[in-house]
């Protein structure tokens, strides 16, 4: 009968340092202070018909934190008719670097698409997905996507 107490105990103290141990693993995941993010951002809009066929974005795409800090990777106002033509950020090819001083934990996008005359804007892209590391990560809307293209972070 005693062998059997001393195995229970021996047991439970096992669990314990395993759980505390899980729960300072998890802890210190969540102090990663983030760091630098590469990335592009391509601009879908398969609607659109003026002379170049190409979007004009407005709006937001941003990383987030699993508190909701965020740090923005592309933001335009809506100007109307001077909102520029933009099917792809950066322009001329390559990828942007920002720094995110948190972890990320989603890749979001808010972003319509200027439509002057007779036409009502599109929405491209409408909230977030999950972050899981490097890779392409699109959101979508009635109106597009957005794929943000994340090449390397931390």
């Amino acid at each position: 009968m005693r062998s059997t107490s001393a195995g229970r105990l021996a047991a439970l103290a096992s669990t314990v340092l395993v759980l505390a141990g899980g729960v300072s693993v998890g802890a210190a995941r969540a102090e990663v202070p983030g760091g630098p993010i590469t990335y592009s951002i391509e601009f879908s809009n398969p609607r659109e018909s003026d002379d170049n066929d190409l979007p004009e974005p407005y709006g937001e795409v941003t990383v987030r934190a699993p508190w909701g800090q965020q740090t923005a990777l592309w933001e335009h106002p809506d100007r109307d008719i001077n909102t520029p033509t933009l099917p792809r950020y950066p322009l001329f090819g390559g990828a942007e670097h920002r720094y995110a001083p948190h972890p990320v934990s989603a890749v979001c996008a808010f972003v319509g698409e200027d439509d002057t005359g007779i036409n009502a804007d599109d929405i491209l892209a409408d909230g977030c997905v999950p972050y899981t590391g490097p890779g392409e990560y699109t959101i979508s809307a009635e109106g597009g996507s957005v794929t943000v293209t994340v090449y390397n972070f931390g």
